[in-house]
């Protein structure tokens, strides 16, 4: 795991130079509407993308939807284009939620991270983004390269101002990560004091919503610390009542905050629960480099991949092998995916 998060720079890169040497357009079409789609990590990215991609196409319904309910529930129309998305390919939902609605007359396209993958035989077309497996079980240079490819796509479909901005950006990420893994010492300390503690919550606005789902993921997948993901402001409405000092909160910050954030911070110190901020926001006590919002949640995760890893040694847990270990756990992990 140690390894994929240093080696994103690079993952990363390849990513942007595949998707750049790919026909986007051709890839992409020209849907009538858009549907978004994955498992896991890759749901994430695929929620991620469908709210960029809503902003980028605005005359096109764009919607995030997870795999499950594309195997398994209502039908959508047939005019819709599907883009799974999966680092491995061999997801079984995810495929299977493609076979279905390819076979009910939707366009079907996918976004693996491998190739050769079974993800390739299900879907009409396939955008091959990387080349090596991701070592982590619990996935991290797959979700990076996944949100860097999918906004390039983005970045594609723009006919605005806007467009050169997040392609300049794209062009620099590589070097925005190697600045944003300086941050591994600081982390490490944190991660120290929260594995400690009974419970985590991370809170994001905006994009960054989907890092604080995303981490509180790699937590649970990592070390078993009980660990929820909320919109800043929703966690105000009903979840606020139930922490106390056992449960860390681990706030992400923008140069976007404005007086509220500061204002929410503020509360939940007082209520007495250990915070941490992190992000680009001066006031972040772990500070990350400066991003154009559509792609800061390519930085913001690191230092939660960081300290998933290093809260999984402190309570002497191997990141490695995601606690199938433990044969109660590992018996349901071989009936689900086996």
């Amino acid at each position: 795991m140690h390894d994929m998060i240093l080696g994103q720079p690079g993952f990363v890169a390849e990513a942007l130079q595949r998707t750049a040497a790919s026909d986007v357009g051709s890839f992409l079409g020209t849907p009538r509407r858009l549907v978004l789609t994955g498992c896991g990590t890759s749901f994430h990215a695929a929620t991620y993308a469908a709210r960029v991609f809503q902003e980028v196409i605005p005359f096109v319904p764009v919607l995030g939807m997870h795999a499950y309910d594309l195997a398994y529930g209502p039908s959508i129309p047939a005019n819709a284009t599907v883009l799974g998305v999966s680092h491995s390919g061999s997801t079984p939902t995810t495929n299977k939620a493609l076979r279905r609605v390819r076979g009910r007359g939707c366009r079907t396209i996918a976004m693996c991270g491998l190739p050769d993958s079974p993800m390739e035989r299900v879907a009409d077309q396939t955008l091959v983004i990387g080349s090596t497996h991701d070592h982590s079980w619990a996935n991290t240079m797959s979700y990076t390269t996944q949100l860097a490819a999918l906004a390039a796509a983005a970045a594609s479909r723009l006919k605005s101002n806007v467009a050169p901005s997040i392609e300049s950006s794209l062009r620099g990420i590589s070097r925005s990560l190697e600045k944003t893994l300086a941050c591994e010492s600081r982390v490490r300390r944190l991660a120290t004091r929260i594995a400690r503690g009974a419970r985590v919550t991370f809170l994001g606005s905006d994009l960054d919503e989907i890092t604080a789902l995303e981490a509180a993921l790699k937590i649970r997948e990592t070390c078993s610390l009980p660990a929820s993901g909320y919109h800043v402001e929703q966690f105000l409405h009903g979840p606020y009542l139930s922490i106390d000092d056992r449960e860390s909160i681990i706030m992400l910050r923008s140069r976007d905050d404005g007086p509220r954030s500061l204002a929410i911070a503020r509360a939940l110190k007082a209520s007495g629960a250990p915070v941490a901020t992190i992000g680009e926001s001066p006031r972040a006590q772990i500070r990350l480099p400066a991003m154009h919002r559509i792609l800061r949640p390519i930085l913001s995760i690191v230092p939660m991949q960081f300290l998933a890893y290093y809260a999984a040694l402190a309570r002497r847990s191997n990141p490695d092998i995601m606690r199938t270990d433990i044969p109660r756990l590992r018996a349901g992990v071989e009936a689900l995916f086996h």
